[in-house]
């Protein structure tokens, strides 16, 4: 343990050569010269020192608050700095992007507001008109269904006979016909050929003139060519591909005959009847939709789109703004981290600060206490600090005990916060002080803290005391004129003085030399000062 005073237990010089009975004055008819002193009562105070380090008020990185490249830098390392001081300024390009995309949503929520606020309750209430004028159309439709839906189909199924007739007739005429034409264009095409064959061989015999022989070539072209087409004519009717109109009179007349047999009239009617219950389920939820005022909630989810966008805005604005780096806190720029083009990222980014700005108006002393001596001590404790350039007894508070032991350690942190004007114990009764500036964070620091105190502790020179051993030892008092042997209990020695635990009187006047020439009941003569 380290004390303010050093503490040891005297062991002063003993008197070996003879005991106090055989101590003889240097005369026995005159009295002997001595000096004495009274006891002294004093207060006893007992400390404990560490060591540490001032450390500045506060210690704060500043980041950009956008990521982007330094296009401004206003502060440099040392400067003094204000709170929203500007220090820096990055790029806000894609900020300023965002805000107007954020404007023009803004501007969409608004107008879709006043749509909104304008149409909702018409639109509501026309769609319960539409829902009503839905179910009497469906409810019309259903009693046109019922009374007209079986004659209707039966009518078609009549139809599609009489269709399938009228084709199969047409069929019959258009066989006759094709079989009338192929026999007359045969008969033509035999002549036109008869004609050919003989003119063909006048113009050989150069009989006819060539305008001649070409008329007769292009009517024996024309035959062969109608003839052709009467035969594909009459093919269609071998084929069965004349007979297709038939066929697709013949199938409709069986889906005809199909849907009567099934009663197909009563599935229109279930299917009209279905139409009923649809849109009487529509109007229904338009009706509930009216009760209830749905254009209400429509007018608050379009006021709250509103309100989102206008949050957007304030939000992207602030990006804007946050492209200016200010200064969080007063202070001193203690290192500038980042150059000017160079890329700032913010905090959450993991990037690397633009700024180290320290508070130094309030220092901080920082010191570790052990864990067994942390019980001594408290918030609110004053300490003393001292410095290695000298400057000594700095009065301070502690305001802060870790809750936390530092693992391998076995410490704690403790901190004590000095005034912004340094008062000393020495100079308490002056009313100058000390300005904080003239310590600076970073000054290895001892820190006394106080760990008891006592009160009326009795103090003699150690020069009286003499023959200690084992805590005791002897005085000379003088008692008219007399000098007498008293035994004392001793503690502790401070400095010049030594402690004495046996009650005495602070008029009891002790020999303070002299002793070797001293016994029990020798006269002494007190000399003056």
């Amino acid at each position: 343990m380290k004390l303010r005073y050093i503490v040891c237990i005297l062991f002063a010089a003993i008197f070996l050569s003879a005991p106090i009975d055989n101590v003889k004055p240097q005369g026995t008819d005159s009295s002997i010269s001595v000096k004495v002193e009274t006891p002294r009562k004093v207060r006893i105070v007992s400390e404990k020192t560490y060591n540490g380090y001032l450390h500045p008020r506060a210690e704060v990185k500043v980041y950009a608050n956008i990521a982007g490249k330094i296009v401004k830098l206003n502060a440099v390392a040392g400067q003094t700095v204000s709170k929203g001081d500007v220090l820096a300024q990055s790029s806000a390009r894609q900020a300023s992007i965002d805000a107007i995309k954020a404007e023009v949503a803004l501007s969409v929520a608004k107008s879709q507001l006043t749509t909104t606020e304008a149409n909702a309750q018409s639109r509501v209430e026309t769609q319960l008109v539409t829902a009503k004028e839905a179910v009497a159309e469906a409810e019309a439709k259903l009693e046109e269904t019922k009374s007209l839906a079986e004659t209707r189909i039966r009518n078609k199924l009549v139809e599609a006979e009489s269709a399938l007739k009228v084709a199969e007739s047409s069929f019959e005429r258009a066989k006759v016909s094709s079989e009338q034409g192929l026999e007359r264009a045969k008969t033509e095409f035999a002549k036109t050929t008869s004609d050919f064959d003989r003119d063909k061989e006048l113009h050989t015999q150069q009989l006819i003139s060539d305008s001649a022989y070409e008329a007769s070539e292009t009517r024996y072209k024309l035959g062969k060519s109608r003839y052709e087409e009467a035969v594909a004519a009459a093919d269609q009717f071998k084929d069965g591909s004349a007979k297709l109109s038939v066929e697709k009179a013949r199938a409709e007349l069986v889906v005809a005959q199909k849907i009567v047999e099934s009663r197909g009239w009563e599935r229109e009617i279930a299917a009209a009847e279905s139409k009923i219950l649809q849109v009487k389920s529509n109007l229904v939820t338009a009706q509930k939709l009216v009760e209830a005022k749905s254009w209400e909630r429509e007018i608050a989810i379009a006021k709250s789109a509103v309100s989102e966008a206008e949050e957007q805005l304030k939000l992207a604005r602030e990006h804007v703004n946050d492209a200016v780096v200010t200064s969080p806190i007063d202070g001193v720029i203690a290192q500038r981290h980042l150059e000017m083009g160079e890329y700032a990222k913010s905090a959450a980014s993991s990037g690397q600060p633009i700024f180290t700005v320290v508070a130094i108006d309030v220092l901080k002393a920082v010191w570790t206490v052990p864990v067994s001596d942390i019980n001594l001590i408290k918030n609110g404790n004053m300490v003393l600090i001292s410095t290695s350039s000298g400057i000594q007894n700095i009065v301070a508070t502690i305001d802060y005990i870790s809750p936390t032991v530092k693992q391998g350690e076995n410490t704690v942190v403790v901190h004590a916060t000095l005034p912004k004007s340094l008062q000393m114990v020495e100079d308490a009764s002056s009313e100058e002080s000390t300005p904080n500036s003239a310590l600076k964070p970073g000054v290895s620091i001892t820190i006394s803290i106080k760990t008891g105190e006592r009160k009326n502790v009795l103090l003699l020179p150690r020069r009286a005391v003499f023959n200690i051993q084992n805590g005791k030892g002897y005085i000379f008092a003088v008692e008219e004129n007399v000098a007498r042997v008293k035994e004392v209990n001793v503690g502790s020695v401070y400095g010049s003085e030594i402690e004495v635990n046996t009650r005495l009187s602070q008029t009891t006047r002790v020999i303070v030399d002299n002793q070797h020439l001293l016994k029990n009941s020798t006269t002494v003569s007190i000399i003056r000062d």
